[in-house]
């Protein structure tokens, strides 16, 4: 029996999750999926959305859980937030798990690393248009993140319906990484194939990062909705 937590990226919610916890819970292990401050069920707590403030939301919920040796999930922007939560509570984590994550240099921000510069632009124009928080139009969010499913399915309608503005804070924010990066904890990189978010050589460099070779899944953006089996199977494996 294994524990899992999971971590969701942008605009998203613990309930992106529902389809992989399923899945691992009929097997015996043991999950946690937390919404970060901002997100989810905890939208009206924006902000309380930082970097620091959503590795202390999932650092919290690992200990209340009892969860003491867990393979910890980050999906998209979650591969902020992991790392610090393992400098947080070192000893509750086994692996670290990035899922089509962004993997960030020492110093550097989400926003910088990830988004080109006429995008950073668009971001932070939503943002002042948006009391601090972005939410992009649903074609855009469906073509980003979930093009390997049909606009009509219920995976997809049931995830538009369900994604919340994203503070633009922890984009902004310059994250100290040399205490991860002095770690030796576990770490594994998952690159989706058919990533319109993260293309899939900027995944190779976020694997390099972190010093693996990256294990490689043929979907879009987010496989716990599009392809939950094979990524259970690649977890189990860990």
């Amino acid at each position: 029996k294994k524990e899992f937590v999971f971590v969701h990226g942008m605009s998203h919610g613990a309930w992106c999750w529902e389809l992989v916890q399923a899945r691992l819970d009929r097997a015996g292990h043991a999950t946690l999926a937390v919404d970060l401050p901002g997100h989810g069920r905890r939208a009206p707590e924006r902000a309380r959305a930082s970097v620091g403030g959503y590795a202390r939301a999932v650092a919290d919920a690992m200990s209340l859980a009892g969860f003491s040796r867990a393979i910890v999930v980050g999906h998209s922007m979650g591969g902020i937030v992991i790392p610090k939560v393992a400098e947080l509570v070192p000893a509750r984590v086994a692996h670290l798990v990035f899922l089509a994550a962004v993997v960030l240099p020492h110093g550097a921000s989400l926003l910088e690393t990830q988004v080109t510069p006429p995008g950073r632009a668009l971001l932070r124009g939503l943002a002042a248009a948006g009391n601090g928080a972005v939410q992009y139009p649903a074609a855009l969010e469906h073509a980003r993140w979930m093009t390997d499913l049909p606009a009509g399915d219920p995976r997809v309608t049931g995830a538009l319906a369900r994604l919340t503005p994203q503070p633009l804070r922890p984009w902004v924010e310059r994250v100290d990484m040399q205490r991860f990066y002095a770690m030796n904890v576990p770490r594994t990189y998952i690159r989706c194939l058919g990533d319109a978010a993260i293309a899939p050589a900027k995944a190779a460099e976020y694997a390099a990062r972190l010093g693996v070779t990256p294990i490689d899944l043929d979907c879009a953006h987010g496989p716990m909705l599009s392809e939950p089996a094979a990524l259970v199977a690649i977890l189990e494996k860990l």
